[in-house]
């Protein structure tokens, strides 16, 4: 019995043995490039015996299910990598590691990655984990699979950023860390460009499309070798460079707007436009006449076909055994979008009995928009490696933005007789307003090792431009509805009359001249390695700002005192200032001087690294207007100093993580026209420049945690603190003439900002996770006028709220999906922007702010073959729209539309969805 349960048991033992052999098990393992460990998502495997294989996921690993235990010849291939033939043992109890070696070609001691590896997102990680200051990067890769087409909406993914928007709804400013975007600057290759705003100096980040970009890196922190007239932080767009092979990267897509698939788009012909006004084509003396300005402009037709048109093509290579590299890149893209407002703006403050006072509201604007846009990039970049030692560069970059804009509004009053809308006097106002801007930036770079390995010297020469024309601005307007005149006890329905309006032309343009110039010793000292830096930096900026502004007056027909509305066609005027404004105040020149030097020192102590230093800039800015020599302040100039210095500490936990404290002083000029007192009328208000601003300084705090878990993987937590002197704001100041105020620019008192943000980058299997968020305290206090029982409260009371434009909360949030076996790939975003002052009002608690923005885009990309690939966008999903509102109610009787229990809604915009569909090759 024993020796038959004993041959049993062997027997079941060697049949189990056998079937557990034939039995089906999973192949796991993980596809790794040899030298950095970075996850190689999409890379192939193929198991010759059974024809099986897969392709690795977001995390580089990889599975084959229902395959049998035995021994497998493996073939794993990846674009930009040597093929891996090897054979493995698959038992099904433990998981593989591949690792796959770069096919880069080196060069002596020069080694020229392909672009595959400067574009991905491990890449940009790495970048941000070697960086010597706190920066965040978005990779040309993450840009080309999200929803965003311009630089502007890139931003609004990367921590602490958000966006101030353009009337369309677009991207077109960043504000870091809450701080407004005066207080940020714009690089193109590390080279600062000029704006092309009328006013401002900061850059419209829409102009820039995204397809031509490597990376853009978001610098948090300043060190010494970087120009100081930043708070908030800089954007400097990288763009592509010289690969070391053959590279084609281009697209071609069409979309639609969901708005103009409910309405018509309302047409102008912007050809019909004077692009150049009676005094421009006639000169100083001439006297404009009425045919002098053209109607074909404010003759608005239906259209009801408008597809949008993008392309991008990026192109380059190296020649000559790789000395001389080329990368040519050009992006179109014609977009059509339309979108509706309503705008109830405080128009009055009135005294109240036995009561604080209240505003009025007495206009209700209802405004349809379409907005034709025309957005051209092109980058040219060709680089020489005369030797290991010399490389001489030259870049240059150019970017256009043509927008014609038709507004179609009505304007109704609230008061009585107004018993519901359109029931009182109505304003009929339509606008059309052409504008192109412009910014070109040519920069002639050389890098040489004076002492290889020991001393390196690089210099720069930039010539740069930025341009900026509205011509011929156009509004006309007629006047009607059911109002009282006296002439009978109840409303009735007037005529439409016309009433009086302008033209305006407006042309500006920045010119620099600037260069650079570094020099850096590397050595050792007491076996610790350093690395001294010390360079300047001179800029000659030089601004040219033209304004012309034409009356026309109706004429009156026979025994009336009004002029009844037909059409544009037969409306008469005459100009009553046919000279124009010559001698306007907002004809003027300026010019800025800046010098600057620094030095800085790099050391590193262990796991310690230490970057300390210091920059000194001088600031000369002057300034000559054409008004005429009676008025005060016709011309000007202010000159100023200050020393900004730094200190960086980067301590390395281990190879993944790194803690670092800083520490950087900085600064942010005012603009040229906000130091020149002469006002014009904006869209909804006056504005005035102030010459007694004073610029900004602020001393920056930062501590952050960085942990990158693998290559496309991080964590990273950080606190900032800033105390600013000086900060400017604007807002309403008063004249002294009644109640009449001004919009402008003033120095209200210090502030302070502080807050913390969390990153959090995540990739299991197919699915992956992008999460940040940021939290932003900003306080400043300003006085407010403020009456109880008609009597003006004495002193003004101090109020104490955010910086413009500062959210407490934003986040950003991505679910990602990526299937490389069916070369999928797809996201879902949401950006949250919480609730932030949009206009500060110079009552006691009635600032206009910006009510919470939740917004969802989509995007999916589906590889066809190895080069090609079909992809769509959602842009605004949810149609999330725009709203701004006061605090508490006004005073009218007639009740107004609320957006919360104690909120009146003063402006909401509904832009609508935007679709694209292409199609994109890659080699």
């Amino acid at each position: 019995m024993i020796r038959t349960i004993l041959i049993f048991f062997l027997f079941f033992c060697c049949l189990s043995t056998v079937f557990s052999q034939q039995a089906e098990i999973v192949f796991k393992g993980k596809i790794l490039d040899a030298q950095t460990r970075e996850q190689l998502p999409g890379a192939t495997i193929r198991m010759q015996e059974g024809k099986r294989g897969g392709n690795a996921r977001l995390d580089g690993s990889f599975s084959v299910d229902k395959i049998t235990a035995g021994t497998y010849h493996l073939q794993v291939t990846y674009m930009g990598y040597h093929s891996l033939d090897t054979v493995v043992n698959i038992d099904g109890k433990s998981a593989v590691t591949l690792l796959l070696r770069s096919n880069r070609k080196e060069l002596h001691t020069v080694s020229v990655n392909g672009k595959q590896n400067v574009e991905s997102g491990a890449s940009a990680k790495k970048s941000e984990q070697l960086a010597g200051n706190v920066m965040n990067i978005v990779s040309a890769k993450a840009i080309q699979l999200s929803p965003d087409i311009t630089i502007a909406n890139v931003l609004q993914r990367v921590s602490g950023v958000s966006l101030e928007r353009s009337s369309s709804g677009d991207g077109r400013y960043a504000i870091i860390r809450g701080m407004d975007k005066r207080y940020n600057y714009t690089l193109i290759n590390g080279v600062k460009i000029p704006s092309p705003d009328n006013k401002n100096r900061y850059v419209p980040l829409d102009l820039f499309p995204a397809d031509l970009v490597e990376r853009v890196e978001v610098n948090k922190t300043l060190t010494p070798n970087m120009e100081g007239d930043a708070i908030g932080g800089t954007v400097n767009m990288v763009m592509k460079n010289a690969p070391d092979r053959l590279y084609v990267n281009g697209s071609l897509s069409t979309g639609y707007s969901q708005t103009l698939i409910d309405r018509p788009f309302d047409y102008f012909p912007a050809g019909a436009i004077n692009r150049k006004s009676p005094y421009e084509v006639h000169g100083r003396d001439y006297q404009a006449q009425p045919d002098d300005f053209t109607r074909d402009n404010l003759n608005y037709t239906k259209k009801s076909f408008t597809p949008n048109a993008i392309a991008n093509l990026s192109i380059g290579n190296r020649f000559f055994d790789n000395k001389l590299g080329v990368m040519l890149g050009g992006s179109y893209q014609h977009t059509y979008k339309g979108y509706h407002s309503l705008f109830n703006p405080v128009d009055e403050y009135q005294d109240m009995a036995d009561a604080y006072g209240q505003i009025y509201i007495k206009h209700a604007y209802d405004r349809t928009y379409s907005t034709e846009m025309t957005r051209t990039g092109l980058n040219g970049k060709v680089d020489y490696r005369v030797n290991d030692n010399n490389k001489i560069s030259l870049y240059s970059f150019t970017a256009i933005l043509e927008e014609a804009q038709a507004r179609l509004g009505r304007d109704t009053l609230q008061p009585p007789p107004r018993t519901a809308p359109g029931l009182g006097q109505v304003w009929y106002q339509n606008r059309s307003k052409y504008q192109r801007q412009s910014i070109s930036s040519t920069t002639l770079q050389g890098e040489h090792e004076v002492l290889p390995g020991r001393l390196k010297l690089d210099w720069s020469a930039v010539y740069s431009k930025a341009n900026n024309n509205i011509p011929d601005l156009a509004e006309y307007e007629y006047d009607g509805g059911f109002y009282a005149d006296g002439t009978s006890k109840e409303p009735y329905l007037h005529p439409n009359k016309v009433t009086n309006y302008s033209r305006e032309w407006w042309k500006n343009n920045d010119r620099d001249y600037a260069g650079y110039l570094n020099a850096a010793y590397s050595g050792k000292l007491a076996d610790i390695p350093f690395k001294f830096s010390a360079g300047g930096m001179y800029r000659a900026k030089h601004r040219d700002n033209f304004h012309q502004k034409y009356d026309l007056d109706k004429v009156i027909e026979g025994n009336q005192d009004f002029q009844l509305w037909t059409d544009i066609y037969h409306f008469k005027w005459t100009v009553s200032n046919p000279a124009g404004s010559p001698d306007d105040g907002n004809n003027y020149r300026a010019d800025e001087n800046i010098a600057a030097g620094y030095a800085m020192l790099k050391f590193t102590v262990k796991k310690l690294e230490t970057i300390i230093g210091a920059r000194l800039e001088h600031t000369d800015q002057s300034y000559e207007t054409d008004a005429p020599p009676t008025m005060e302040a016709t011309h000007g100039s202010i000159t100023y100093s200050d020393i900004m210095p730094s200190v960086h500490f980067k301590y390395m936990l281990n190879e993944r993580t790194n803690l670092r404290l800083s520490y950087f002083s900085s600064i942010s000029r005012p603009a040229y026209f906000e130091l020149i007192p002469f006002g014009y009328q904006g869209d909804d208000y006056t504005e005035k420049g102030n010459a007694f601003l004073k610029h900004t300084t602020a001393d920056n705090f930062d501590l952050r945690y960085e942990f990158f878990p693998k290559p496309d993987e991080q964590i990273l937590i950080g606190a900032f603190y800033k105390k600013l002197k000086n900060p400017i704001e604007y807002g309403f100041v008063f004249t002294g003439v009644g109640n009449d105020k001004v919009y402008q620019p003033g120095n209200f008192g210090d502030a302070t900002n502080f807050g913390f943000e969390v990153v959090y980058e995540k990739y299991i299997s197919n699915f992956g996770v992008r999460v940040n968020y940021t939290y932003t305290n900003s306080s400043i206090e300003t006085s407010k006028l403020r009456t109880f029982n008609r009597v003006t409260v004495s002193p003004a009371p101090l109020e104490k709220r955010p910086l413009q434009g500062q959210s407490a909360n934003v986040a950003n949030a991505a679910l990602l999906y990526k299937n490389p076996k069916i070369g999928l790939d797809m996201q879902l975003n949401w950006q949250l922007t919480g609730k932030r002052i949009a206009l500060v009002s110079p009552y006691y608690g009635y600032d206009y702010w910006q009510k919470d923005m939740n917004q969802f885009d989509l995007s999916a990309e589906k590889k066809i073959g190895q080069h090609f690939a079909i992809f769509a966008k959602v842009q605004n999903l949810l149609n999330t729209p725009y709203e701004l509102y006061i605090k508490g109610a006004p005073s009218n009787t007639i009740p107004l539309p609320k957006t919360g229990n104690d909120e009146t809604l003063i402006q909401k915009d509904v832009y609508g969805q935007n679709y694209q569909l292409g199609v994109r090759f890659v080699l």
